[in-house]
């Protein structure tokens, strides 16, 4: 492998570290021995942590917005990166993940930086993790040979992970070398779980319909569930076969009985990933591949017992106290979850998130979110679409991040939330610290496969360690896309109303709109005591126009007449087509001069226009007004029937004098 040219030796250096987590507790607690030996190190150093948990869901459009975040670095201006995505492709039928794996696997070749893979080998990258295929081929040596077993059923991860490939490689050319058999039917792969254990050893039980002399398993998880379901079969491990694990984790040592298994250490992974990057930047040539130690860890479960027994006591001792902690924590994301309900802003979700969990220890935190965020009102003019899509409908990103976002600073200092509005870019730089030894976990935000923006945690170890980040990441989506579907559909809720109380044809309010609008705005000013003016508009001789000239006509005459009224009626004043040809305009009160100059520039427009548009007849219209007595017992369709009357009086004098 080509050595990196070591540009840039000597000044504080970035490394992003792309990790896909979920349910992996040791992938969380790698964090903290990266951190620790960077801390070791003489150079300035700070760690950028890019973290999905796409893998373990079946919801394919929630894992679209998880990976999400893998679009979010330039890879290009790190100088090194580390890889552990080796469960992103936990089910094969998972699209998103394999996408999220190519696109990031490209762009970190395309970096031209030193990327080192950690647990699973990457063409053209760096190897840090231990020899799958060497440990797990001494593992079943050992049952071959010291407990002479023949007869195996294997329980196996997932079979496209590269880890458990090797490891079934291994049980498979060491069998075909003792020329003993070895087919698909001893084998039952699905994933890392304890599930998978119990599941497995049933099928295969069901299946063969006796016992093997050994059960070996990709990991510890497995052979948990392995005893478990043999236990509920009548069967005793040892006793009946024996079983075996890989990972050496807790669950193998305090089990009953404790796993045999294969030890790995976190620590030493970390050292050998950070000797490596220091050797790659200064510039020496160093092996593609760097193996991590094993150990053996021989246990009842295969019968090797050992007087070495760890202490029972002190772990139940720290599970007691683990567990209360992780109450107490319970408890406030329950408060947390019950005040965000009642928050009425943005503002106020901001707040509770920064004062709703004491118990966290972080150093800053930022919601770094598209500005879209604040913007709850209808834009693409179909109500209906919007409300089956309230979380999304083309508002944010489904890939890659917008140009402008908010960055929203938690402050836990001061207890203050500081909001400003800047480039993606800038964002991103202003995070960044002269000096090294911090990590910056990014987590995705999103609404499904909508992206709304990412978390930022300064020095968020702790949280990993004790696995917190999901729920409470769980929380404040959910939270937050509550509060915005709510107010999204308030807002469709508006536009639905408001598009019942119009005239299709003029746009004015129709006489739904008379009794919402109108009538809501007279009992208003009633109970101030402030009057109006009432002001009823006639359109002369439709009828004819659509008998003589046909109903196009009388349309467009409607069209002309309702779009003059509009025009020049005051902002503040409220017009209604009440019928045909019969409409109202509410008004603030105004002098009669003035109510005749309003009517007078509407009579214009309109007679301008119906030349404009060469009606075949002359357009006008008659025109009655009145004030209101808000001091009298009069309701609003009082003064509408009294301004129809003067009207109407207009009109008879209007036809009587053009006739004579």
């Amino acid at each position: 492998m080509d050595s990196w040219n070591g540009e840039g030796y000597g000044r504080m250096k970035k490394i992003a570290m792309i990790m896909e987590a979920g349910k992996r507790a040791f992938a969380s607690t790698r964090v903290a021995w990266f951190m620790k030996k960077i801390r070791e190190m003489e150079e300035e150093i700070s760690l950028y942590i890019f973290r999905s948990a796409g893998a373990w869901t079946l919801d394919l459009n929630y894992n679209i917005g998880e990976y999400n975040i893998y679009h979010l670095p330039d890879l290009a201006d790190f100088d090194g990166i580390i890889l552990d995505l080796n469960s992103i492709h936990q089910r094969e039928h998972y699209g998103c993940g394999a996408a999220a794996w190519e696109y990031i696997v490209n762009t970190a070749r395309k970096s031209g930086k030193p990327v080192i893979s950690l647990a699973n080998k990457i063409e053209g990258f760096y190897y840090v993790g231990i020899d799958n295929y060497a440990a797990m081929r001494h593992m079943i040596e050992h049952t071959f040979v010291t407990h002479r077993c023949r007869r195996y059923w294997f329980i196996m991860g997932p079979k496209d992970n590269y880890e458990n490939r090797l490891r079934m490689q291994a049980l498979v050319d060491y069998l075909k070398e003792q020329n003993m058999p070895c087919g698909e039917e001893m084998f039952y792969c699905e994933s890392f779980e304890i599930r998978s254990g119990y599941r497995g050893f049933m099928r295969l039980y069901e299946a063969h319909g006796k016992l093997p002399e050994a059960v070996v398993c990709a990991n510890d998880e497995i052979a948990v569930g392995v005893c478990k379901a043999a236990e509920e079969k009548g069967f005793n491990v040892p006793e009946d076969f024996i079983v075996t694990g890989f990972d050496n984790f807790d669950k193998a040592s305090y089990f009953s009985p404790r796993i045999t298994t294969i030890g790995q250490k976190q620590d030493i992974l970390a050292d050998k990933s950070m000797e490596l990057f220091d050797r790659v930047w200064n510039g020496e040539k160093v092996d593609e591949c760097w193996y991590t130690e094993t150990e053996d860890v021989f246990w009842d479960s295969c019968g090797c017992r050992t007087a070495e027994r760890n202490d029972l006591a002190d772990y139940v001792r720290r599970e007691i106290l683990k567990e209360a902690e992780q109450s107490d924590f319970e408890e406030e994301i329950k408060m947390l979850e019950y005040e965000l309900l009642y928050c009425k802003t943005l503002h106020q979700i901001y707040e509770k998130i920064l004062s709703g969990i004491p118990s966290l220890h972080y150093e800053d935190m930022y919601l770094m979110l598209d500005e879209n965020i604040e913007n709850f009102h209808e834009t693409t003019g179909d109500c209906l679409e919007d409300i089956a899509r309230l979380s999304g409908n083309g508002r944010f990103h489904v890939s890659g991040y917008p140009e402008k976002m908010q960055k929203i600073f938690l402050g836990p200092e001061d207890g203050k939330v500081r909001i400003e509005t800047k480039d993606r870019k800038e964002l991103f730089s202003t995070l960044e610290s002269d000096k090294g030894g911090r990590e910056y976990l990014f987590l995705p935000f999103h609404f499904s496969q909508y992206t709304v923006g990412y978390i930022v945690i300064v020095n968020s170890a702790y949280l990993m360690e004790k696995r917190y980040l999901d729920k409470l990441l769980s929380t404040i989506m959910t939270s937050m896309e509550n509060f915005y579907r709510n107010k999204r559909l308030e807002c469709i809720n508006r536009g639905l109303e408001e598009i019942s109380m119009r005239d299709a044809m003029t746009g004015l309010y129709n006489r739904l709109g008379y009794q919402n609008q109108a009538c809501r705005i007279f009992w208003e000013k009633k109970e101030k005591n402030q009057n109006l003016t009432i002001l009823f508009i006639d359109m002369d001789r439709l009828k004819y126009m659509n008998d003589t000239f046909g109903h196009e006509c009388g349309d467009l005459a409607i069209k002309i007449t309702s779009e003059a009224i509009l025009r020049y009626r005051p902002e503040e004043a409220v017009a209604i087509r009440m019928g045909g040809d019969e409409f109202l305009v509410v008004l603030p009160w105004m002098e009669r001069e003035e109510v005749a100059k309003l009517v007078s520039r509407i009579r214009e427009e309109i007679s301008m226009q119906a030349r404009l548009m060469e009606l075949p007849c002359e357009l006008s219209i008659s025109a009655g007004s009145i004030d209101t007595d808000m001091s009298s017992s009069k309701e609003l369709d009082d003064y509408v029937r009294e301004a129809d009357e003067i009207m109407y009086r207009e009109k008879s004098a209007r036809k009587k004098q053009r006739l004579g």
